[in-house]
């Protein structure tokens, strides 16, 4: 079966749809608490990642896997006192 270059597309433009929710959910989520993270905001950043990194489909796509993994650490670096 020959996998059209479409699907790439589509999931790409889904994936980066999701990286973006989850820039804006961290941002809504923990950038107002500027450091100040207790226990339970730390557990709730790695739940989220843990669920978007075990539910995301990147196939065997290089340039998917890459933006998805910069995504990840991008987010990472923003918050590095909530990981």
């Amino acid at each position: 079966m020959k996998v059209s270059v479409k699907f790439y597309e589509i999931l790409e433009e889904n994936l980066r749809e999701e990286i973006k929710w989850l820039k804006e959910e961290f941002k809504i989520l923990f950038k107002s608490k500027i450091d100040n993270y207790n226990e339970k905001d730390k557990k709730m950043a790695n739940d989220i990642l843990n669920h978007i990194i075990e539910n995301s489909d990147v196939y065997d796509n290089m340039i998917l896997q890459t933006l998805f993994t910069e995504a990840i650490e991008n987010i990472e670096k923003m918050y590095p006192n909530l990981f």
